[in-house]
């Protein structure tokens, strides 16, 4: 069993037993070696050069926390309180205990992790957003967005400050001590390089013409002969520093939407001495062999997002920290392909020990593992059996709710949500859909995991189906159920993808207009109950679309707080699609009184766009007697269908949207250029589409001759735009048609009201 450590405390213990981590350096197997989980929000983490050490940066609401996790002394302990968020982290690859931790206040502490020492660096003007330290160079550079100074180490005393009139924002900065050189990139992808670190000459290096990419991200290489940049793109820039020019322009595989954090791996593998390892914005980990330019491995975690990543420049162990505040470390051997049988390494590669295990000890773990399995098929039925749908809603009618802990597990039984993995990582590969990309201009939310895990999941409902993204209701939709299933991406889109293929079918019928068919089915309930509170509505012009659409597209957060909406959709997702217009319905009857007292339309809106008073029991209770009225009706089922699950081997066809308006048989003949009828015969005579091609003009017995093809072709054009326009007539009228009956309907019931509202 792994060591798991909760940073708490001033200081702590790592694992209880005898536990060397060293001994697991060499390990082919991708397994954690230590699990780190912090405390507060997103944290930043750095490894030391030999791995020794392990510092981690926590950020809390009343303080942020600086730790340092000792592997040798085995425990782990407080080193520093911060008023500030930390920005960067870095153990210098030269010496083991020297930490550097530039923080929001712009200022950057040299730490000495043994004895506590700190030395502050002073001179920058704005937060620091970078360290960067080589193993054998005699600087250590930090910079910002604007500005770029140099420190002469060990002494830690500022030497020069890099003068730039480049107004664009600064990327990255370095120094190849092989070559003494200075490096600065830029976000338009020009690197400026100094030869030498007192020099004044500045040699520039463009990207290539017409390339529109927004750079994020650059890495140099272990020799110093390369640069690579990228952004948002799938494509990876790289300059050859030694000739002064950019080298060439790789495409990235499609797992790698773009460039987050590049960072080259030392070299570990015979095979492999050059090795590119880029993490996008998405969480994705690809490990590319650089000399090549081909992808050896794929990483991506199942449940929570990569946020960042740090590995020791001995290359043994890498530092993976996630979007949930845990830091997990494994050996970087273990991100390599397998080594076949037949490859030989060389006896400088060979730095594993040999564990030579006596027959007992493997027969041993053979049983153990024989009964654990056993044990976890034991679980599982047990678990298939507690998750049983009718044990539940029993549970559901008895208590109004499902139990808080256990709700995320039954609305996944409930639903019976395939969790293919497979399928929705397809979806992850394509990357933020572009519908998305801006949507933080139009979303405003303060915790970044949960905005990051609703644009994720929009996206992959866009990639699925196409007509979503045209949707502008869809994030307001979606949001809810994300909210639940933040923790897991894969449940979120699989809960959402339900949803509207279920209850959300009918609404896309009359797009871009409100789904009519909902609206005025919700309408019919209110007035056949409440004919006097509709008569109310119309007499301040509201309309279904102004009382009902809202609560619909908002899946009903608007109205409800956190807990009683889990509770409605308790309910919701446990009963046929068709209880959803009763519950809309029965919010509105069950708000009656409110309702009456609004003098205009602008005070229906701001009750429907607010948190209500209502009782959502009472909602339910009102619900479940008008779906127990409209089931009978056969008509009514109908329309909404009965509940279909997502199916386990795949995603099925969206096929919901706007219908288009029949045809009659005359247009559907024009439309048709390859349908036409004999002369001679009532039945229409097939021709095939390839006699429609030009045939050389030597043949004798072309039918259609070149300059005559191009007038059929063109014919053929304003045929399919007169169908076009005949059809989208037809379903205008449609329309029309299905609001002047709901406008009658209101009327009638308009003279039928009494005049005294009571």
């Amino acid at each position: 069993m792994r060591p798991r450590v909760v940073l708490e405390g001033v200081a702590g213990q790592l694992w209880p037993g005898k536990y060397d981590l060293a001994t697991h350096k060499t390990s082919k197997k991708l397994t954690s070696l230590l699990d780190i989980l912090g405390t507060g929000d997103l944290q930043v983490s750095a490894v030391s050069c030999h791995g020794t050490y392990l510092a981690t940066a926590t950020h809390e609401e009343a303080a942020n926390l600086l730790y340092v996790i000792s592997m040798l002394e085995n425990r782990y302990y407080l080193l520093k309180r911060m008023a500030e968020r930390c920005t960067a982290l870095l153990f210098h690859p030269h010496q083991e205990n020297q930490l550097f931790v530039a923080s929001a206040s712009c200022n950057v502490y040299s730490i000495n992790v043994e004895d506590g020492t700190v030395v502050m660096m002073e001179g920058h003007s704005q937060p620091v957003v970078g360290v960067e330290a080589g193993s054998r160079s005699p600087v250590v550079l930090t910079y910002n967005h604007r500005e770029v100074l140099l420190w002469s180490w060990p002494s830690m005393t500022l030497s020069n400050r890099l003068r730039h009139q480049n107004p664009l924002p600064v990327i990255w900065a370095g120094h190849v001590w092989q070559r003494d050189e200075l490096l600065v990139a830029y976000s338009s992808g020009s690197v400026l390089l100094w030869a030498g670190r007192r020099s004044t000459t500045e040699v520039h290096i463009e990207p290539p013409e017409g390339l529109a990419i927004e750079f994020k991200a650059f890495a140099v290489s272990r020799g110093g002969e390369w640069l690579v940049g990228g952004g948002k793109s799938h494509l990876l820039v790289t300059y050859c520093l030694v000739g002064r020019c950019i080298a060439q322009v790789v495409q990235l595989p499609s797992s790698c939407s773009d460039v987050f954090q590049p960072f080259f791996l030392p070299v570990v593998h015979p095979r492999y001495p050059q090795v590119l390892a880029i993490l996008t914005s998405s969480g994705v980990l690809n490990i590319i062999d650089f000399s090549t330019a081909t992808k050896l491995k794929t990483l991506r975690a199942q449940r929570y997002l990569i946020d960042s990543i740090s590995v020791s420049e001995c290359g043994s162990f890498i530092a993976v920290t996630y979007d949930n505040s845990t830091t997990k470390v494994y050996p970087v051997r273990a991100l390599f392909p397998a080594t076949t049988e037949k490859e030989v390494e060389p006896e400088a590669w060979m730095k594993e020990e040999v564990a030579f295990q006596i027959v007992e000890k493997r027969e041993k773990e053979k049983q153990e593992e024989e009964e654990k399995r056993k044990k976890r098929q034991a679980i599982t039925e047990e678990i298939q059996e507690l998750l049983d749908k009718s044990k539940w809603c029993k549970i559901l009618l008895e208590f109004g709710s499902y139990p808080d802990r256990y709700r995320r597990l039954v609305w996944v039984s409930v639903l019976e949500l395939p969790r293919n993995y497979s399928v929705f990582s397809t979806l992850l590969d394509k990357g933020i859909h572009p519908a998305y990309r801006d949507l933080s201009q139009a979303l405003q939310l303060s915790d970044a995991g949960m905005f990051k895990a609703l644009q994720r999941t929009l996206s992959c409902l866009a990639h699925w189906a196409p007509f979503l993204a045209k949707v502008d209701y869809l994030p307001e939709l979606v949001f809810p159920f994300v909210k639940v299933f933040k923790s897991n991406p894969l449940l979120s889109f699989e809960v959402a993808a339900t949803v509207i293929l279920n209850w959300c079918r009918v609404w896309f019928v009359f797009w871009p207009e409100a789904g009519v068919t909902v609206l005025n089915v919700v309408e019919q309930l209110v007035c056949e109950v409440d004919p006097t509170l509709l008569a109310h509505l119309m007499r301040l012009r509201v309309t279904a679309r102004s009382y009902v659409w809202p609560l619909l597209t908002s899946a009903f957060s608007k109205v409800l707080s956190s807990d009683d909406w889990q509770a409605l959709w308790d309910h919701l997702l446990s009963s046929p699609p068709s209880l959803l217009p009763c519950v809309a319905a029965a919010f509105t009857l069950t708000s009656r009184r409110s309702l009456l007292s609004c003098d205009d339309a602008e005070d229906v809106d701001l009750y429907y766009s607010q948190e209500s008073w209502v009782s959502v029991k009472k909602v339910l209770d009102r619900a479940y007697d008008l779906h127990k009225r409209k089931r009978k009706e056969h008509a009514f089922s109908k329309i909404f269908g009965e509940f279909v699950p997502l199916p386990h081997d795949g995603l099925p066809l969206f096929t919901i949207g706007p219908r288009p308006a029949p045809l009659t048989q005359e247009e559907e003949d024009e439309g048709r250029p390859h349908l036409r009828r004999s002369p001679n015969t009532l039945t229409p005579t097939i021709i095939n589409p390839r006699h429609l091609s030009p045939r050389h003009p030597s043949s004798p017995r072309s039918p259609i001759r070149p300059h005559h093809y191009h007038k059929h072709q063109q014919r053929q054009e304003e045929q399919e735009e007169m169908v076009y326009m005949i059809a989208k007539e037809e379903l205008e009228r449609q329309e029309d048609e299905c609001l002047n009956s709901i406008w009658k309907l209101r009327q009638r019931h308009l003279t039928s009201a009494p005049h005294n509202l009571t």
